[in-house]
């Protein structure tokens, strides 16, 4: 037997592709439709989209035609294409999240495009009425099925992809279902991270070419990004001359650089997807667990996607936050919140709160919607589609459009399809219209579309000429031709699935009428959700720079008025102690049980809180916090006293508590008294010999040390721990703490909207993140910073632009680069949204928060 034959032979093992898992359907559900269970599932899919006509009251609508005929239309090309089955899966599990009171969201990515998910609840966008395709999500000509053994088998990598939204805290409840459902058969997606070509310059530069750090950041930093990926050590050779400098001066390192570029780093989980199968996963796919545990496949996704159906199910912070909201109201965001309504966008123009607003809060899209200022759906989904790489070259020109209104023609034969993006090809669904205006057919449109957008190189000159055929065939202008060729080609760099647009852009409505309407209860669920960010003191920091503009106040922690999370308090907001930094979810059953204990003395609540299990650390968060402000002693000085009342053993707790009210509780007075008056305690022996007060002086020298040095600085420090464990000062204003008559400091909002063009107006905040970069053009050095104060954030940059040199001034004077946390001053000009600084100073106070900020 030959080594081919020998492959052939087992090749008949492998499977010609996916399986749908069996759909199971309960007894209740034909019934709800009033068909026998007998229906094939193509008719049960049928009779739900027949029910969805009747739920979405689209029976009477005056374009019922079109709807009826698109529906036919999608479930024929379903069935025909083996698709029934994986699209009552996807309602399966959204049926579940509806069922269950599972927030699910209106849709994600080009399934929006189907009239049957909307009809039968996968979605909540109505396709037709925002110009949506079937083709973008099921594309006829491509998809796949292959029948063996009267058995459907499809081409997984074809198969069309339903991306779903759930709420953040019930996703591992919907995976739990899809586990008890199709148990052995369902796992978590292995991801392979692969080294990028600045990982490998950065370390390759170090090692091979003998470079320092800060020499392998600049130089990696000018390797291009293109529609947020970095491009290829090859490309970025070609294109930009200082890497191809370097890569001449350094082939070696180079060339192992291109050896390395793209090897396999490591593994991870996929974020969202989930694999299902027919088969026992273990028959058909090498299997591992995680350091948690969890089964994950042994292939990736592109492997793992030719043997089961890749289901995507990504938890969104987002719809929690809106559900939170709408069920203290009892609204259901798709049908009471009327995103059709003029006066939903109106906080959305001159925004100055962007927290919380879905696709809106991030930097770049915050500037894009202030730029656009959109007053419906179509221009906030274009806030989403421009905010992008490429994108952001059409930024001035559709701003202009929405303020003015007037339509640029760029070809009166595309007029209809562009008018609504003031003559900018914005979306993929218009570059597809486009096709069809001059003949191809939607399914025909699609194919342009994904050989373009994906840049197969070999195809697009017999698409380039499909294009001039078909314009010779309709006797179109031949300048028609010309521009849609030209359109197909950019489109890759800039143009956006408007089915992902639209169906985010009504998550960035629901969120900002929910904001604007219901403030108090918005600003609550979101602050709530902060427990599950990586950095939630900060997160927090940003949503109280806003609260003002609601004359909302964010009350602090407070050990008898706090709940565990952020509750509503009258008119404002008050802190919630499980979002004390340093207060574990561990520690809640223990913080619970000294909330309710009864400590009328410091050294009582010492003692509770030691018997509730709340250790040193956390009872000095909760002092420091402010949480305990009650007991009238300055916050450095209890933590002092709490640190010591520690180191005491049992007895000598006992015994100074007894001892307690002759010096009103003042436990380091208490010690002293009790070793100079050599004080007998009630078992007739020392409390305190001279020998154990040495040992106990010895250990509480560095606590003493801490204190000595922050009770300098009571007020500042009050400020600084606050936002350390908080994420923000109810205290203090940075401003107001280090102004004097002299030199009195600006907060943001005065700096930003007042600030003259003198070097009289100084601002002072914390660096939330700095960096030092090299020009591209000029090579000349420059420092990036983020300040914030408690009012909000100023974009600054220092550099040597023009006559001034202003960081070399800077640096030669003795300045030096702040880090992230340092308190720092700047005065600078406005330069539309960021500072050029002039001058800069790092202030040197510190706060010592543990024993080895003293090292």
């Amino acid at each position: 037997m030959s080594f081919f034959s020998d492959i052939e032979k087992y090749e008949d093992f492998a499977p010609p592709g996916v399986r749908l898992p069996e759909i199971n359907i309960e007894q209740k559900y034909y019934d709800e439709l009033g068909i026998k269970n007998t229906s094939t599932n193509y008719e049960f899919l049928t009779n739900l989209c027949r029910k969805g006509f009747r739920d979405r009251a689209l029976i009477g609508v005056p374009n019922k035609k079109a709807y009826g005929d698109r529906v036919k239309m999608e479930l024929e090309i379903l069935e025909e294409l083996g698709f029934t089955d994986y699209i009552l899966l996807n309602w399966d599990i959204l049926n579940f999240c509806h069922e269950n009171n599972i927030p699910t969201g209106p849709g994600r990515g080009s399934a929006a495009g189907s009239l049957v998910l909307y009809l039968i609840g996968v979605t909540q966008v109505d396709p037709i009425k925002y110009s949506l395709f079937f083709e973008r999500f099921v594309s006829k000509s491509r998809a796949k099925k292959t029948i063996k053994d009267g058995v459907t088998y499809l081409d997984g990598s074809l198969l069309a992809d339903v991306d779903n939204d759930i709420a953040f805290e019930h996703r591992q409840t919907v995976i739990k279902y899809i586990e008890d459902k199709y148990p052995g058969r369902t796992c978590k997606i292995l991801t392979l991270n692969t080294l990028s070509g600045k990982l490998c310059v950065k370390e390759c530069g170090k090692i091979a070419a003998g470079m320092t750090e800060e020499e392998v950041n600049h130089l990696s930093d000018v390797i291009p990004k293109k529609f947020g990926k970095v491009a290829p050590l090859k490309e970025a050779k070609e294109e930009e001359g200082k890497f191809r400098d370097w890569a001449e001066a350094n082939p070696e390192a180079y060339d192992i650089c291109r050896k390395l570029e793209g090897l396999n780093k490591n593994t991870g989980v996929h974020p969202s997807g989930i694999a299902i199968s027919y088969d026992k996963l273990e028959d058909i796919c090498p299997m591992q667990t995680t350091g948690d545990g969890d089964i994950v496949s042994g292939y990736d996704m592109n492997w793992v996607s030719e043997l089961t159906v890749k289901f995507d199910i990504l938890g969104l912070r987002t719809l929690s936050v809106i559900y939170d909201v709408c069920r203290e109201f009892d609204i259901d965001p798709v049908k009471d919140i009327p995103i059709d309504e003029d006066f939903m966008y109106e906080p959305l123009k001159e925004l100055k709160a962007p927290q919380g607003l879905f696709q809106i809060e991030a930097d770049t899209n915050y500037r894009v919607c202030r730029k656009i200022n959109p007053s419906n759906l179509e221009e906030l989904s274009a806030v989403v589609a421009i905010a992008r790489p490429g994108a952001m070259d059409f930024l001035d020109d559709f701003s202009k459009f929405v303020e003015t209104k007037e339509f640029q023609s760029v070809h009166k034969l595309y007029d209809e399809i562009l008018e609504y993006t003031g003559g900018i090809p914005l979306y993929q669904e218009q570059l597809m219209q486009m096709a069809v205006k001059i003949g191809f057919t939607l399914d025909e449109a699609e194919q342009l579309r994904r050989i373009v957008g994906k840049k197969k190189v070999e195809l697009m000159p017999a698409w380039k000429q499909k294009i001039e055929d078909k314009i010779k065939e309709n006797d179109l202008p031949t300048d028609a031709g010309e521009f849609l060729w030209k359109v197909a080609e950019d489109s890759a760099n800039y143009s956006f699935n408007k089915s992902h647009s639209i169906s985010y852009a009504m998550l960035a409505a629901w969120t900002t009428y929910l904001k604007f309407v219901h403030p108090q209860e918005f600003y609550v669920a979101l602050l709530r959700m902060t427990e599950n960010e990586q950095q939630p003191q900060e997160e927090i920091q940003k949503i109280t720079q806003e609260l003002r503009h609601f004359n909302l106040e964010l009350l602090p922690p407070d050990l008898a008025k706090s709940n565990m999370r952020f509750s509503k308090e009258g008119r404002n907001i008050r802190y919630g102690l499980n979002s004390i930094k340093g207060v574990s979810e561990k520690s809640l059953e223990a913080l619970q049980s000294f909330r309710e204990s009864d400590s009328p003395s410091k050294y009582d609540v010492f003692i509770d809180a030691k018997q509730a299990g709340i250790n040193i650390g956390i009872l000095s968060a909760l002092i420091q916090a402010g949480a305990m402000s009650s007991y009238k002693t300055a916050r450095s000085r209890m933590v002092l006293e709490a640190q010591a009342f520690n180191k005491l053993t049992e007895r000598e707790k006992r015994q100074f508590t007894l001892l307690g009210e002759e010096c009103d509780f003042n436990l380091l007075k208490n010690i002293i008294d009790v070793k100079n008056e050599e004080r007998i305690g009630d078992d007739n022996k020392k409390i305190m010999t001279e020998k154990r007060f040495q040992t106990f002086k010895k250990h509480f020298k560095k606590y003493r040390e801490i204190y000595d040095k922050n009770k300098e600085h009571e007020t500042f420090a009050n400020w600084y721990f606050e936002n350390q464990l908080l994420g923000y000062s109810y205290t203090s204003r940075l401003k107001d703490i280090f102004s004097t008559r002299n030199k009195p400091y600006k907060d943001s909002q005065f700096f930003w909207e007042e600030m003259s063009n003198d070097d009289g107006d100084v601002f002072i905040g914390t660096v939330k993140d700095v960096f030092k970069k090299k020009s591209q053009k000029s090579g000349a050095p420059y420092i990036k910073i983020t300040i914030a104060d408690e009012v909000g954030t100023i974009q600054g940059m220092m550099g040597d632009w023009g006559k001034q040199m202003a960081l070399s001034k800077y640096l030669d004077k003795g300045g030096v680069m702040p880090e992230k946390g340092s308190i720092v001053t700047i005065s600078g000009r406005k330069n539309d949204d960021i500072i050029f600084m002039d001058n800069m100073s790092v202030l040197d106070q510190k706060i010592y928060m543990k024993l080895a900020d003293l090292k």
